[in-house]
């Protein structure tokens, strides 16, 4: 039967698909590392294993006997297996017709991206500068791999409630660094020195920085050399609860960077209302910032390093929210789009931009990985200018929610040229319609700002 291999085929996707949901929902709760990789395992067992299920099981291959109809003649046992396949498939179906028809919201009103290839910079030499001799080296190695392509970016959002005095405030946000050895210093120092030529008005990492404590010493070389005139703000991740989460957060204070974890501190400026950075690490460690005593005409950005968080910050009128943890999904496949990523919701908010009304999510594709692995899915340093917009926040939602004219994005320059040390660079630059600009005039930050703990 010709169809036979085809349809076993189909299944094993789906199952794959299905089994890969599934763990996605585990990975987004407190679980040890242990855990994880024992669920990998199976999870990895499952998969290799349901297409030899379906064609050599006991009881010969049950698919023969479906497409032959002959329904009486499968086993009980084997009904569960055919319909976790079709199911799966399914999944598969809709996730990939979903992925296709999502939208930036409006409120994105530009979006340009440089991508560094220091591949191409520094030619054949470029291993023995980048790739160093921890776990993976060989995965590092693959063809094709862009994990040494970064993708600097710089989006400027109109969101509802940010005051006028506020209106043009920049931070980049660094996630997921994930010091293991494969991917070596050089490498996320040159990360941070393109982090830093973006000149922000803050910093802020947004967990994972670890695998491995022996590569502790690092992080003055990479986040310690960053400044800002607002200050470097950090929350830690699961990777760092796996290890010395103390020691980490020592490090970095001794490093200039000020610890959001569980609380929340007000940016003072000269100004009649407040901008409040709140942290949140949960599920892993700590517990949610206590936003009781915010005024309620504060602007509130928090950092959380799942974006599982975001129906608390929601509930709590987080108007701006930055994760990172699910790497994008590393692995981007042509149509599908992301397969893995690590939370509770799947790869709903594996990258990007949201709005989900009144809070603006940001999902970092990070700079690594346990697995320093990306395909389709470069690693990510972004700026992001917040500029004030129109009060009433229905213009933010994607087109086919607010039923409104927008013009698609379009690519309006490509750029390439040589950058000295930092590689080959191409510059593509998006324009989204968006609504006439709010002026105003935007004062100067104090360089040693004065800090303020809310709730305390």
């Amino acid at each position: 039967m010709l169809w036979l291999p085809l349809f076993i085929a189909l299944l094993s996707v789906g199952f794959a698909k299905l089994s890969i949901v599934t763990v996605n929902w585990f990975f987004g709760h407190r679980l040890t590392k242990r855990i994880i990789i024992t669920l990998h395992s199976i999870n990895f067992s499952l998969i290799l294993g349901f297409p030899l299920l379906l064609a050599y099981g006991p009881g010969g291959c049950p698919l023969r006997l479906v497409l032959d109809r002959q329904w009486q003649l499968v086993p009980f046992f084997y009904w569960p297996v055919l319909i976790s396949g079709v199911f799966g498939f399914t999944l598969l179906v809709w996730a990939a017709i979903d992925f296709q028809r999502t939208t930036a919201p409006s409120c994105l009103i530009d979006n340009e991206s440089q991508f560094i290839d220091l591949k191409r910079r520094y030619g054949p030499s470029w291993q023995r500068i980048f790739i160093g001799s921890g776990p993976m080296t060989r995965v590092a190695l693959l063809p094709g791999n862009e994990q040494f392509t970064i993708d600097v970016k710089t989006k400027i959002f109109q969101v509802p409630r940010l005051p006028r005095d506020w209106n043009g405030l920049s931070l980049v946000q660094l996630s997921d660094f994930h010091f293991r050895g494969a991917a070596n210093l050089a490498y996320f120092a040159a990360v941070c020195e393109q982090a830093a030529a973006l000149k922000p008005d803050l910093f802020v990492f947004t967990g994972d920085l670890l695998d491995d404590m022996e590569r502790l010493d690092w992080i003055s070389a990479t986040l310690g050399q960053l400044n800002a005139p607002l200050g470097q703000y950090f929350i830690l991740g699961n990777h760092d609860w796996y290890l010395d989460a103390s020691s980490i957060r020592q490090t970095l204070n001794g490093c200039g960077w000020i610890d959001l974890a569980s609380r929340c501190l007000m940016l003072p400026k000269h100004a009649s209302t407040s901008v409040v950075l709140c942290g949140d690490e949960t599920p892993w460690m700590g517990k949610h910032p206590d936003l009781s005593s915010i005024a309620d005409d504060a602007f509130r950005i928090l950092l959380s390093h799942t974006p599982d968080n975001i129906h608390w910050a929601r509930e709590q009128r987080i108007d701006v929210m930055l994760s990172g943890h699910t790497h994008g999904g590393q692995i981007r496949l042509p149509l599908l789009g992301p397969v893995y990523s690590p939370s509770r919701y799947g790869v709903r908010f594996s990258a990007g931009e949201f709005w989900l009304k009144p809070t603006l999510l940001h999902v970092s594709r990070g700079i690594s990985g346990r697995e320093p692995i990306r395909y389709g899915c470069p690693p990510e340093i972004t700026k992001l200018v917040l500029r004030c917009g129109p009060t009433n926040d229905s213009w933010c939602l994607p087109p086919w929610q607010r039923y409104s004219r927008i013009s698609r994005a379009r690519i309006d320059s490509i750029e390439s040229r040589n950058t000295g040390c930092c590689g080959i660079v191409i510059r593509i630059r998006d324009h989204f319609w968006r609504p006439p600009p709010e002026t105003s005039n935007r004062q100067t930050y104090c360089e040693t700002p004065e800090m303020f703990e809310v709730g305390h």
